[in-house]
């Protein structure tokens, strides 16, 4: 019984194995038999038909012209080699024009045509190794997309060649031009607007890559940094950087987001340090209505300068806002080129007030008696003086002006914040003096010509302690 299990197993095994046999038999093409002498070049494809497996095919190949570019050196063998050297297998045909150009890729310098063409076709008439154009040069330059997120568009669409040549040129890394006459044959409406503008940024003059990298960035445009860093690193050793990034009070337009764009264009304008509008106009697209700045800081709406008809102090009249303030950074408080007081009563001291009297002369407060400096008198008795001159409970400056405009002539207030409460100043203009009613004091008349009685003072800094009288 054994002797019969082991007798079947036997059989089984057998047929098992032929059957195995046949079915790969039937599956595997029969291998060609390699010719022992020599085949007419015209049946080459016979067994090499994937030579012809292309959507553009080279011209010998596509009429089966093998035999010019193959010699035949060992019929029994059926061995092959090239007709010619390497470099002339290509140059028999195709005659390159180096054009006495300084510049050679080094493909072509080395004779290695096949490192980037197929000598038997491709996807495109030039029979581009790989798919793409991009494709091909990525076999050499990995690093030109690497994983940034902004890619020019040249560059996306895998046109290497709208910037460089193939073979030579007479620029550097093979460019068909170079500096911004490179980035205008494509940038033609930058081209015209360069050519009309009145002030160009330096950089433009220059070379576009000092800002932008030509294949790819991490930020919008490619730039090669963040804007303010980016800005920064020209202007390193002068004022604006100093502002900008090191000063203790910051200007959040200038530091976030688009930074110095938000107020100066990049390349160039028709204003004076590159603005994108007229000063004030810049400065009215944020400070029309009010801010409320990160730190929690409230920053009052100054929409009152847009109005045509109001009085205008002479910075905001002149449409220049840094006549008072620093618009980069400062050392001062709500950005300001100098100081200038905050509380409503204190002490007075010229160098509080550095900011006015960088323009206004400080002798009209410093001055008792005038005829000339000031119309804010009665008689001679200059009224700056009595407000502002006084040894504990002098008036600040914005107690009676609006410091950008007012509906009142001379900058006068309507009304002064006073803790909660808009205290009214009740001002009224005559032709030769005026009144005001504040809630600091009763109503008071004052008159050039014809002095009027007023009450007396607080002790001046240069009074011997006792009240003085008009």
């Amino acid at each position: 019984m054994k002797r019969f299990v082991i007798f079947i197993a036997t059989i089984v095994a057998a047929v098992l194995t032929i059957s195995a046999s046949t079915a790969a038999a039937q599956t595997t093409k029969p291998m060609a038999v390699r010719p022992t002498a020599a085949v007419p070049a015209d049946q080459c494809v016979t067994c090499h038909a994937d030579v012809k497996d292309y959507k553009v095919v080279h011209g010998p190949v596509n009429v089966n012209a093998c035999d010019a570019c193959h010699k035949l050196v060992d019929p029994k063998e059926h061995k092959y080699e090239l007709a010619r050297d390497k470099t002339q297998t290509c140059t028999f045909c195709h005659q390159l024009d180096m054009k006495n150009d300084p510049v050679i890729h080094k493909p072509v310098a080395e004779g290695q045509c096949l490192s980037c063409h197929n000598p038997h076709g491709g996807n495109t008439p030039k029979f581009i190794r790989g798919k793409t154009t991009a494709a091909m040069c990525n076999t050499c330059h990995q690093d030109v997309m690497a994983t940034k997120s902004h890619i020019h568009g040249p560059v996306a669409a895998g046109a290497c060649e709208s910037c460089h040549q193939s073979h030579t040129s007479k620029n550097p890394k093979l460019l068909i031009a170079t500096g911004r006459d490179l980035c205008f044959t494509c940038h033609i409406e930058m081209k015209n607007q360069m050519k009309q503008v009145k002030f160009m940024h330096k950089a433009v003059e220059q070379d576009c890559i000092t800002c932008h990298d030509p294949h790819a960035s991490n930020f919008v445009m490619q730039t090669r940094k963040p804007p303010l860093q980016l800005c920064t690193s020209c202007h390193e050793h002068d004022k604006i950087k100093q502002a900008a990034i090191d000063a203790p009070h910051k200007h959040s337009p200038v530091v976030n987001d688009q930074a110095c764009l938000n107020c100066h264009t990049a390349h160039g304008g028709s204003l004076a340090k590159l603005m994108r509008a007229e000063p004030i106009k810049v400065c009215m697209k944020c400070h029309d209505q009010p801010i409320e700045a990160a730190d929690g800081r409230k920053v009052a709406s100054v929409a009152e300068v847009l109005d045509p008809k109001s009085n205008k102090h002479g910075p905001i009249r002149d449409g220049d806002c840094s006549g008072c303030h620093n618009t980069h950074g400062s050392q001062q408080a709500k950005l300001l080129q100098k100081p200038y007081p905050e509380p409503f009563y204190q002490a007075f001291a010229v160098e509080k007030y550095d900011l006015c009297f960088s323009c206004h002369d400080k002798q009209l407060v410093l001055t008792d008696k005038t005829t000339g400096l000031t119309g804010f008198r009665n008689g001679t008795r200059n009224l700056h003086f009595v407000h502002v001159n006084k040894v504990d409970r002098g008036r600040n400056c914005r107690a009676c002006h609006e410091t950008h405009a007012s509906a009142q002539p001379l900058h006068v207030r309507d009304s002064v914040p006073y803790g909660n409460w808009n205290m009214p100043i009740n001002f009224k203009r005559t032709d030769t003096g005026g009144s005001c009613a504040p809630g600091c004091h009763k109503e008071f008349s004052y008159d050039r010509v014809t002095p009027l009685v007023m009450p007396a003072t607080q002790p001046s800094v240069a009074s011997d302690g006792k009240d003085k009288q008009p």
